[in-house]
């Protein structure tokens, strides 16, 4: 791919630009697979549905885990023990063993539809629930609140006490504080340039983190947290991982946890509340699911299971599924480990870099048709017809919806992660009515995107009066979620149509 300024070209536009850069060259260039020469490397961009199937069949030769192995230890400071444990049969070249290995088979039992994951989103919702319940006044007067900042923080605690239980450590006002300094860095100590200096905020608020977690682990609080930690923990010590290290990586997964999922929530909440019909639309589905009853106090009580949003929701999961298509920015990573002829075809070199941007094909209008730009909350509804600008209608490739990665590093959490945001966003508006108090919604910018997030973050806060929803001010409510193996079918692994 020709650069305008010869070896730093390239680099100067993703400096700029971030993702965007990638949109910029595939309209400039529309191309399935291109070049990136880079400061001596080359990275290759697959911007092809097919080519990408093509890449996740190949988990081997065009492999995640050493990058991830990377990942883990400049963005969680391991020691030098803890790191040659992550290396060893780091990729699984050598057999089915090792920490690598065995780190992803320890997430995906408890994060798999089942009663593990239950538990958690069942502690997650009555946290959301008392939260939202908060906001509640008996006056008939808005609450104002920082909408950005509210969701954080009470996201933040509703996930950590879902996943580490009653000596959750976040807690303690101080961690939490320190993580999100440590967030806001992630991208000067991913860079690894003295980060002790450039990321001093960041370093310092890992080092609390961590310090709280050992403390946590020490006083065996993930016995009485969920299947998760206790999981993540016993293969830390099976594979003889030192106690201040399975501290530090539990850093690492609390950036899992948490990062992604405020700026969903705060993204579905914008474009449900910003386009009256799609509120008026998605109010009227969920309220199929909701009951109303009289209690033996005289009190009217509507209750509402969250579980049935799965599977008498579709066009709120379509709602949320376009709002990801729009917001979403990930770009899944992989290494090249020997050469190899893609498809046939294209030849990729040992020690290369494959980068499959999701900004890319959620833009496309090859793949969405025409209207790619805009925001129709129907688009991934089952008998929705797709508008291509040429050819048969048909749906797009599932393949082209990269929301959450694919492959064998489809994000484990996607379930846990969609119950949580779907969660908040149908209590939030089945209560009450949302009104930035400028009087209007205003799509905030999201310039400042963070490396490490898969979703755009919003640039700056939206401040909202929150008003109980007319006809629904008395009474009490009462959200609950039922067992069910039942999947959320966001991503194309998980669809069986």
């Amino acid at each position: 791919m020709p650069q305008k300024i010869p070896i730093i070209g390239h680099i100067i536009g993703l400096m700029r630009q971030k993702v965007n850069y990638y949109v910029q060259l595939r309209e400039q260039h529309p191309l399935p697979i291109y070049t990136l020469a880079m400061l001596g490397s080359k990275v290759y961009v697959v911007d092809s549905p097919e080519l990408i199937v093509s890449v996740q069949r190949q988990p081997k030769t065009l492999a995640f885990p050493p990058i991830e192995a990377k990942f883990a230890m400049t963005v969680c400071a391991s020691s030098k023990e803890a790191n040659d444990i992550l290396n060893i049969n780091v990729n699984g070249d050598e057999g089915d063993w090792g920490y690598s290995v065995s780190f992803y088979k320890a997430l995906h039992p408890p994060l798999a539809p089942g009663p593990g994951l239950d538990g958690m989103n069942r502690v997650m919702v009555q946290n959301i629930a008392a939260s939202l319940e908060s906001l509640r006044t008996g006056e008939g007067k808005p609450t104002k609140i920082s909408l950005v900042r509210w969701l954080r923080h009470e996201i933040t605690m509703a996930t950590t006490n879902s996943v580490y239980g009653p000596l959750n450590p976040f807690k303690d006002p101080k961690v939490e504080e320190a993580f999100w300094a440590f967030e806001n860095d992630l991208v000067m100590i991913l860079m690894n340039i003295v980060p002790s200096v450039t990321a001093r905020k960041g370093c310092s608020g890992r080092a609390v983190v961590s310090q709280a977690f050992e403390e946590y682990f020490r006083n065996k609080g993930h016995e009485q947290g969920s299947a998760l930690v206790q999981s993540r923990y016993n293969n830390s010590m099976e594979n003889k991982i030192p106690l201040a290290d399975i501290a530090r990586y539990e850093v690492g997964g609390a950036i899992a946890i948490l990062v992604n999922t405020t700026p969903a929530v705060f993204w579905v909440l914008y474009y449900v509340f910003a386009h009256p019909n799609v509120l008026e639309d998605t109010r009227k589905e969920v309220s199929t699911i909701m009951t109303t009853n009289t209690n033996e106090r005289g009190v009217v009580l509507r209750s509402l299971d969250i579980s049935s949003i799965k599977s008498k929701c579709p066009l709120l999961t379509s709602t949320f599924q376009e709002v990801l298509r729009h917001t979403s920015m990930g770009v899944s990573v992989r290494q090249v480990m020997k050469d190899v002829l893609l498809e046939d075809r294209y030849l990729l070199k040992k020690d290369s870099t494959v980068l499959m941007p999701s900004l890319v094909l959620h833009t496309d209008p090859s793949i969405w048709g025409p209207d790619v730009r805009n925001f129709n909350h129907k688009r991934f509804m089952k008998d929705q017809p797709h508008n291509r600008s040429a050819g048969p209608q048909k749906r797009p490739n599932p393949a082209a919806f990269r929301a959450f990665g694919g492959g064998t590093t489809l994000c484990p959490g996607r379930h846990f992660a969609t119950t949580e945001i779907l969660a908040v966003v149908v209590m939030c508006m089945m209560r009450y009515e949302l009104m930035p108090v400028n009087g209007r919604w205003i799509r905030p910018t999201t310039e400042k995107l963070n490396i490490a997030a898969s979703i755009m973050g919003p640039d700056n806060d939206i401040e909202v009066d929150v008003f109980q929803r007319k006809g629904y001010e008395g009474g009490e409510w009462a959200f609950s979620l039922a067992d069910s193996e039942m999947v959320f079918a966001v991503a194309a692994e998980d669809r069986t149509d």
